[in-house]
């Protein structure tokens, strides 16, 4: 296989945007498709906060997350839901690509060890909604 072709496959830019229910300044900008996430960054009015991952649910494992600034390295996980629903990949009554909000549990107590942001944390407790552009976390083709 081409090198190129390769890194398209491991590396796809996509705009998925995650915005927090509690503040909406807070939001996570998911623009890299990798093999088994989806990378992007926490901002707070345009300043970047850190780096994050999104990782797709496995047979042993569910969606989960990951945040690195610098020395700091956390993971947690996702609960993903349709409206007032969960969804998970064993049940059948939501599809994925109906996913339209997700609670990152751990990561606002995780973060608080690392800045006093009221905002941050806040946000970070709380729900983010989840942007029409990402399909589930897949490339919405048009």
């Amino acid at each position: 296989m081409d090198l190129y072709l390769l890194l398209v496959e491991l590396v796809q830019p996509i705009n998925c945007i995650l915005i927090s229910e509690e503040v909406p300044t807070i939001s996570i900008i998911l623009s890299e498709r990798r093999k088994n996430a989806l990378k992007g960054v926490i901002t707070n009015k345009d300043k970047i906060k850190g780096d994050f991952y999104t990782h797709k649910p496995t047979n042993d494992k569910g969606a989960s997350w990951s945040f690195e600034k610098k020395d700091f390295k956390f993971k947690g996980g996702a609960i993903l839901f349709k409206d007032n629903d969960i969804w998970h990949s064993h049940q059948k009554k939501i599809k994925s690509y109906e996913v339209n909000k997700v609670f990152f549990y751990g990561l606002a107590t995780k973060l608080s060890n690392i800045t006093n942001e009221n905002e941050l944390i806040k946000a970070t407790s709380g729900f983010f909604k989840i942007g029409n552009e990402c399909y589930g976390g897949r490339i919405n083709k048009v």
